[in-house]
């Protein structure tokens, strides 16, 4: 199925790995994606993004679900 997204999906793991074609928020990729409500940690070019740094066309996108837990 193809999706009409601001981004080209590379490639699907247990993290989604994707290549910016336009100018915009991390946090309008993810709601475009509709994974705004979702625990994710999102890599820019090899480095942490938050939601308000921009995303430039050609950068590589790396989305990885945060994993929570451990011993008390």
């Amino acid at each position: 199925m193809e999706t009409n997204t601001s981004s080209e999906l590379i490639s699907e793991s247990q993290f989604k790995e994707l290549k910016a074609i336009k100018k915009q928020t991390v946090a309008d990729l993810l709601n475009e994606l509709h994974l705004e409500d979702a625990y994710l940690a999102v890599l820019v070019d090899g480095e942490k993004a938050d939601l308000t740094d921009e995303i430039h066309e050609g950068q590589k996108i790396i989305i990885l679900p945060k994993i929570a837990g451990g011993s008390i």
